[in-house]
């Protein structure tokens, strides 16, 4: 069977993802809202083995004329197979003669990661094939300027991953999943939890990746009841801290016994008001779209919104913010959840020029929840995301399926199409992320609080 360079870079985002997008049951496939539909990935799927030979012998023929560059061209060796965007022509001796092709990739991306390179090494290395000649390098077009990349330090990799490419596809290689933060917006998200889940992989634990789970294996750990009964003393990974081993061990007993454990206290601040924020924002837009607000006092809540329901309106949302909160006189503490909602603020404040002592006291006043977990108390569930946690201890949102990604589908239908309905409710998501922090907070107050 043939391999060609999408198959290359599929198996470095993830040999499961691979190993699916070849023999996986199409009836398991779920996807994202955050990504709309199902990706067309037809223009990269090889029809026929013909079909691809023939597309090499013309880009071949062009090679043969000696043509400067070429576009969109297509290259086969033995069975590895790559569609190259450009091939350059460079003075470098092979089967044609005095001159050789180089790989170039046209990538629009900020971060160059591990598939795209290793797309290249492969690129690189079936020309060399295809030209018999040594190309040890591959440029990158992006950001109006050419990269080049040496081959150098990553060719032995390939090649050892290109046989384990050949077993997977022969049924010869077994492969496993792992769950990853990464794997939250795969269409094979809920199949792969479902086999990690079954399985009791590691990689249920947050916190530990392929890396941790390789070091794990060497340890003879391959599931989260054998890690919950290992002896801290004999676990010695390199970067991987005490602190850190200590956390993934209580978290797999934590899961084992079904029950919190408890590693400290928490200190929360004293204050008349009690605020819970979440802050939605359309990236794609570029602005904050929502403040989200459940004030506190005493026994007594209300939920408050303040919107913006276009980029034009997000200065006058913000500062409608602060001026609510200059009626609180400071004596209030702001929770919320990861590092996101500072953030926000500080952005805002910025965009805006607004350099109001609210600004310094906002960001003085803000607590947040998430780090609380895994730090001073350890819960029996496989990720710590706001809805996860909310959920164990009992709170459940008005539409289970909505979150967060889904909720800027929803805002994304009122901003293109005036959908009030789709806009009311993204309102009512974001009022239950407010409640499921109080309810996450109160918790914590009983348990741990000091």
């Amino acid at each position: 069977m043939l391999i060609s360079n999408y198959d290359i870079r599929l198996f470095y985002r993830c040999p499961m993802l691979f190993y699916l997008s070849k023999f996986g049951p199409e009836q398991e496939k779920d996807v994202h809202p955050i990504l709309g539909r199902s990706r067309d990935r037809s223009k990269y799927h090889i029809t026929s083995e013909e079909e691809i030979r023939e597309k090499a012998e013309q880009t071949k023929a062009r090679m043969i004329q000696g043509k400067s560059q070429i576009s969109q061209g297509w290259i086969l060796a033995e069975n590895l197979t790559s569609r190259v965007d450009r091939l350059k022509k460079i003075d470098l001796e092979g089967s044609f003669g005095s001159y050789s092709y180089i790989p170039i990739l046209l990538r629009n991306v900020k971060y160059l990661r591990k598939p795209i390179i290793m797309e290249g090494v492969y690129a690189a290395y079936v020309c060399s094939l295809f030209q018999e000649a040594n190309i040890d390098y591959f440029q990158i077009y992006r950001n109006n300027e050419y990269e080049t990349h040496s081959t150098e330090n990553l060719i032995d990799e390939l090649k050892e991953d290109i046989v384990k490419i050949d077993k997977i596809l022969a049924g010869e290689l077994k492969i496993s999943p792992n769950y990853t933060r990464s794997c939250r917006v795969c269409e094979w998200r809920k199949y792969c939890k479902k086999l990690v889940a079954d399985s009791l992989d590691v990689t249920l634990i947050s916190g530990i990746g392929k890396r941790i789970k390789k070091l794990l294996l060497d340890y003879g750990i391959t599931d989260v009841p054998s890690l919950a009964q290992v002896d801290l003393n004999d676990l010695k990974m390199e970067n991987v801290s005490r602190k850190e081993l200590e956390y993934l061990v209580l978290q797999a007993q934590s899961l084992v016994d079904k029950k919190e454990k408890i590693r400290g206290q928490v200190d929360f601040p004293s204050s008349s008001y009690e605020l819970y924020v979440d802050i939605e924002g359309s990236s794609h837009h570029n602005f904050v779209w929502i403040i989200g607000c459940l004030l506190r006092k005493g026994t007594e809540h209300r939920y408050l919104h303040f919107l913006a329901e276009s980029p034009q309106k997000e200065e006058q949302m913000f500062r409608s913010f602060l001026k609510f909160l200059e009626e609180l006189n400071g004596n209030y503490t702001l929770y919320h959840w990861s590092l996101a909602e500072p953030q926000y603020f500080q952005n805002l404040a910025s965009k805006y020029s607004i350099k109001s002592k609210r600004i310094v006291e906002l960001i003085h006043s803000s607590f947040d929840l998430f780090p609380v977990f895994k730090n001073k108390i350890i819960l029996p569930v496989y990720t710590y995301t706001l809805k996860d946690v909310a959920n164990w201890l009992g709170f459940e949102w008005f539409d289970p399926l909505v979150d967060g990604a889904t909720s800027i589908i929803l805002f994304d239908k009122w901003y293109f199409h005036n959908d009030r309905e789709a806009l009311e409710k993204a309102i009512s998501y974001n009022s239950d992320d407010c409640k499921a922090l109080l309810i996450i907070k109160d918790y914590l107050s009983k348990k741990i609080s000091q």
